[in-house]
């Protein structure tokens, strides 16, 4: 039976034209990659591949693109369900989605359904920082994963389920009586330890904090906005102790009273503003060169209290590296 399993992943992963299990995609705004698939061309990949079902959940779905892959596969008989932000259930791309006759559920609140993340399949998820715009995939700095792994998946779908079928948004703890005891957040993917983890119900802030406070060595961070006392207070006391902590952060609303750019200026950490012309919307800490955490998550009151959200930890030094090389290319950038 597990031999049946490896094979049918190895072949559902070729079909999709993936080679690993974690496949890392970032947004080229500056035009600079010699082979760049844009994350909204990976998207389109799986949903044109997709054979049974697709389950989306993005706080913005303006690609007018992705809108009319969407109606493609459910035109032949693909089960493609939705859920997004109230505030942005709008535009050609939605209204082609609705004429197309698939189901969308809005949140219907205040706060934000702010998630980016597929599940595909029931075998693939597609999440990270990017939303399903023209903007998120060619002029903002974004990461995506697509990551095959029925397990990660299940865990995604579950959170799929509560907003689409229950119409649960931004519930602080887990429904029924056993959930937290059942509640799976863990899952190995070759050489890779993977944690997810949502917000409100899983405290995420909390969670990174406690990453952050096990660092011996480094932390490096790109932050479309950092308002978060916590989180900055210890990585001010990690750099106090000597260990190196850089980030760069989006220039717009760095400098507000409520921005941790200012504070980490004047305690000597080497933080500078983004100088892309569009957005830095990455949301990633790298830890040790080993410990990724990356996600829909900005490092905010907001996206701990009130918003939903989701965050990937990834323990692996191969995938490590890779955001590493993006973090340096904007920081580098960013200095200059």
């Amino acid at each position: 039976m597990k031999k049946f399993l490896v094979l049918l992943l190895i072949t559902s992963t070729s079909l999709y034209g993936f080679g690993r299990r974690i496949e890392l995609c970032f947004s080229d705004p500056e035009k600079i990659r010699k082979k760049s698939s844009s994350p909204e061309d990976r998207l389109i990949v799986m949903i044109n591949s997709c054979t049974k079902s697709f389950k989306g959940a993005f706080y913005d779905i303006s690609s007018v693109k992705v809108a009319e892959a969407l109606v493609k596969a459910r035109n032949r008989g693909i089960a493609v369900r939705l859920v997004t932000d109230s505030d942005t259930l709008s535009g050609k791309a939605i209204e082609k989605i609705l004429k197309g006759g698939i189901p969308v559920v809005e949140d219907n609140r205040p706060s934000l359904m702010h998630n980016k993340f597929a599940v595909i399949d029931g075998y693939f998820v597609y999440t990270g920082s990017t939303n399903a715009t023209l903007n998120g995939s060619y002029k903002n700095n974004n990461n995506s994963l697509i990551i095959s792994s029925p397990e990660l998946a299940e865990i995604y779908d579950s959170e799929f389920e509560e907003m689409f079928s229950h119409g649960i948004f931004g519930n602080r703890r887990e429904t029924g009586a056993f959930t937290a005891l059942t509640k799976k957040y863990h899952v190995r993917i070759d050489d890779a330890d993977i944690n997810v983890y949502f917000s409100p119900e899983d405290n995420v802030e909390r969670i990174i904090n406690s990453r952050l406070k096990k660092a011996k060595k480094s932390i490096r961070f790109l932050a479309f906005s950092f308002t978060s006392d916590s989180l900055g207070e210890t990585m001010i006391e990690k750099f106090k102790k000597g260990l190196t902590v850089e980030g760069v952060f989006e220039r717009r609303g760095a400098n507000s009273e409520y921005s941790e750019y200012t504070k980490m200026m004047i305690e000597g950490l080497p933080v500078f503003k983004d100088r892309n012309r569009h957005i830095m919307h990455h949301k990633v800490i790298i830890i040790d060169d080993y410990r990724v955490i990356t996600g829909s998550f900005n490092f905010s009151k907001n996206a701990d209290r009130n918003n939903d959200e989701n965050i990937l930890i990834i323990d692996s030094e191969e995938i490590a590296a890779e955001y590493t090389e993006e973090f340096r290319r904007i920081f580098r950038r960013a200095k200059r």
